[in-house]
């Protein structure tokens, strides 16, 4: 008698004859459809199995051996009885099924176990997987949005594929962007924060900062290298840095480490010359910022400048008046903003202020991280995310130290202190030649940590606490080297389950031109993202159910056609992120994704409210049994009935290889092919078995429909 195996189980029991047969099986063992009209089955190659044979030293000849093989598997299986038919042809044996049995066994299947449908055995493993870490005093853009689906959808993936997992959330709470904000907070926005959406509005406050301290930089650079045309112009020769030698020059020296590296010899020089024009005394430069002597050289070079302008003679030197009249007109055009040209110290005392836990900086830390963590918490309760865990950089700083510590004195980490920083040569550590981990910088000379000092201390929380045996970090592709140097770190530190971690990168997300561009740098919010989806996708609900083709649609008040919208424009940002491979740049664009046509979210959305209308209408309110057994079963209805009964293998499949994509294709191919039975099997105007049975199908349509739209994170309306 036949049976509703899925493809997973078929590859088992194929798995289960090679062995009984002695022939070794292949990690990868494919499956492909039977390609005969109105059959069900697989048919599974057999040449990679010769071929492997043939690999191995033995004589053989790969496509006599492949039929041997596919002779000796199809006596195997069909002696177990679970096959309508088993037949060896040309390589491959060919696995059928009693279509009308295993249709009512299949369905039947479905309707029983509802939402535990496709659902895995338990694993016996426990899975982390890390993702959407924002930063807090940022805005949520439309980067961390592709991260946060990716995330959350592998998550349901692995968890009912039979992982045991937890999402978890790594929030970057510290470092220069909280300064930059804090520093912008308090320069021009204190006491004048919003009653609402502070995290938003702190976002806007980091961009701000970001925007006056990058145009501070970008001013000083711009002064600095006048000044070095100055020099060229009228250098102060050597006789001035003769008399200027000596103890003069530590402090200097000393002043001068904040100045911009790539201007500090040219700055050095002009020092010395104007402060021998002036006279000022050597120990005067320790006593003042730098900053002020910058603002004073300027002032004395635009006099110095119109002097030599009035005492040259383009009779004499016309090429050196030109030069020098050139040099006048950019002082006067740069000027110099007193106020701009400190936001830099400003900035570095702040930053001192919180390496010494200042107690009113912190309590001010405490409190707009807060607004930044109360607007994610929306962010993801609009999104329907939630997390088991959250971690965060202050809490790993200084544990992280400590780990930097232990693997220097395991000698897994060279310490170059004070004169440099302590690192891992990792190509070295592991004995290869060619260039492929190189170094990682674990800490700096000064004793500040970087993201790796966090990560590895972040790592060993997971494994210890967390006691995980995988850990999956969902992260830019950006960071592909940086993740394969820290899990290599790890593993030389001694965690076998370094070996178990794995980077899930993606790509960048690009908008079209328009009001939503992302060209020039420019982050597009996510706030403004959700907004335009959701307008969008009410134009369109809105649109569509006028077309004739939706007149059979129940007529729906306002709140539900927002709950449409609502469902729609959040199934369009998700699956507009899943369904292109994550290591591809996403080209999104609102009309494609909203679209009730094509690969989109609207149409495997539609198909499951398509769906439910069916079975409002049959009007029972019971689900019939079916009774394929009893009639003959249309070609798209076979191709319906095995879409469904693909639903596991997909799902293993995009758990194995960590590809939430692959669940968004299956859907896409199983919506399409409901679309095509919708259009080739009547249902409710059916003979009574045939009607029960297509009611049946219809009911297992949607349910697996609403379990793969879960493991997507996408809504599963019952009308639109």
């Amino acid at each position: 008698m036949t049976t509703a195996l899925r493809q997973d189980q078929i590859i088992q029991r194929v798995r289960q004859a090679l062995e009984e047969l002695s022939i070794p099986a292949p990690a990868n063992i494919p499956l492909n459809k039977i390609p005969f009209s109105g059959m069900w089955g697989f048919a599974a190659p057999c040449f990679p199995l010769a071929a492997a044979e043939k690999k191995a030293g033995r004589d053989v000849q790969v496509g006599a051996r492949a039929q041997e093989i596919a002779e000796a598997l199809a006596q195997s299986l069909e002696s177990s009885g679970e096959f309508a038919k088993v037949e060896a042809v040309k390589g491959y044996v060919n696995i059928f099924f009693d279509v009308g049995q295993v249709a009512d066994q299949l369905v039947d299947s479905v309707l029983q176990e509802e939402e535990a449908y496709g659902r895995g055995e338990a694993k016996g493993e426990r899975v982390m997987i890390e993702y959407s870490q924002p930063n807090t005093h940022k805005a949520f853009h439309v980067g961390h949005l592709r991260n946060v689906c990716l995330g959350d959808s592998l998550a349901a993936i692995l968890d009912f594929a039979g992982f045991d997992t937890i999402k978890a959330n790594y929030l970057g709470d510290i470092g220069l962007h909280v300064i930059k904000c804090l520093w912008c907070y308090l320069r021009f926005h204190q006491g004048n924060e919003p009653d609402k959406e502070r995290g938003r509005w702190l976002g806007d406050v980091y961009a701000q900062a970001d925007t006056l301290l990058g145009d501070a930089n970008a001013y000083r650079d711009q002064v600095l290298a006048f000044l070095g045309r100055v020099l060229q112009e009228e250098p102060a020769g050597a006789e001035v840095r003769r008399q200027l030698a000596g103890r003069f020059f530590d402090r200097l020296e000393e002043a001068l480490a904040q100045a911009d590296a790539a201007a500090r010899h040219d700055l050095m020089t002009l020092l010395r010359h104007f402060f021998l024009r002036q006279k000022i005394e050597f120990n005067e430069i320790a006593h003042r910022p730098l900053a002020d002597w910058i603002w004073r050289i300027h002032q004395e070079c635009g006099e110095w400048l119109q002097e030599l302008l009035e005492q040259s003679s383009p009779e004499n030197d016309e090429a050196r008046h030109l030069a020098l009249e050139a040099l006048v007109r950019e002082w006067r055009e740069i000027g110099l903003d007193r106020e701009a040209w400190g936001y830099a110290r400003e900035l570095r005392q702040l930053f001192h202020r919180w390496e010494q836990r200042d107690p009113e900086l912190v309590a001010l830390w405490k409190k707009t991280r807060q607004w930044s963590l109360d607007d994610f918490e929306r962010i993801y309760g609009q999104l329907d995310v939630h997390f088991e865990e959250w971690f965060y950089e202050s809490d790993v700083e200084e544990s992280g130290k400590e780990i930097v510590d232990e693997i220097v004195a395991r000698g897994i980490a060279t310490d170059q202190r004070p004169n440099g920083p302590v690192l891992v040569e990792i190509d070295k550590q592991l004995g290869l030649d060619k260039p492929t981990y190189r170094t990682l910088v674990i800490l700096r000379s000064d004793n500040t940590s970087l993201y790796s000092t966090k990560d590895l201390a972040l790592a060993k929380l997971k494994f210890e606490k967390h006691k995980v045996d995988r850990s999956v970090y969902v992260v830019d592709v950006g960071q592909s080297l940086y993740f394969q140097q820290i899990f290599k770190v790890l593993e030389l530190w001694g965690f076998e389950q370094a070996r178990q971690c794995f980077h899930l990168a993606y790509e960048i997300v690009r908008l079209p031109s328009g009001k939503m561009s992302s060209r020039a740098g420019e982050v597009v919010f996510y706030d403004d993202f959700f907004q335009e989806a959701y307008l969008k996708a009410r134009e369109n609900v809105d649109k569509k159910r006028s077309e004739e083709q939706f007149a059979e649609l129940p007529d729906l008040d306002r709140r539900q056609r927002d709950e449409v919208a609502l469902a729609v424009a959040l199934g369009a940002m998700k699956y507009g992120m899943l369904s292109v491979d994550n290591n591809k740049q996403i080209n999104f664009d609102f009309e494609s994704a909203l679209s009730f046509e094509g690969q989109t979210a609207p149409y495997l959305q539609y198909a499951h409210a398509r769906c439910c209308r069916i079975l409002e209408k049959a009007g029972s309110g019971q689900i019939p049994r079916p009774r394929y057994g009893e009639t003959s079963v249309e070609e798209s209805e076979v191709n319906l009935l095995e879409a469904i009964s693909n639903l596991s293998s997909e799902v293993e499949r995009a758990a194995r290889e960590y590809k939430p994509l692959y669940v968004a294709t299956y859907l896409y191919k199983l919506a399409k092919s409901f679309n095509d039975f919708y259009r080739d099997c009547p249902v409710l105007k059916a003979e009574e078995a045939r009607r029960d049975s297509r009611l049946a199908l219809v009911a297992a349509t949607r349910q697996t429909l609403s379990n793969g739209l879960k493991l997507l994170g996408i809504p599963a309306p019952d009308y639109m």
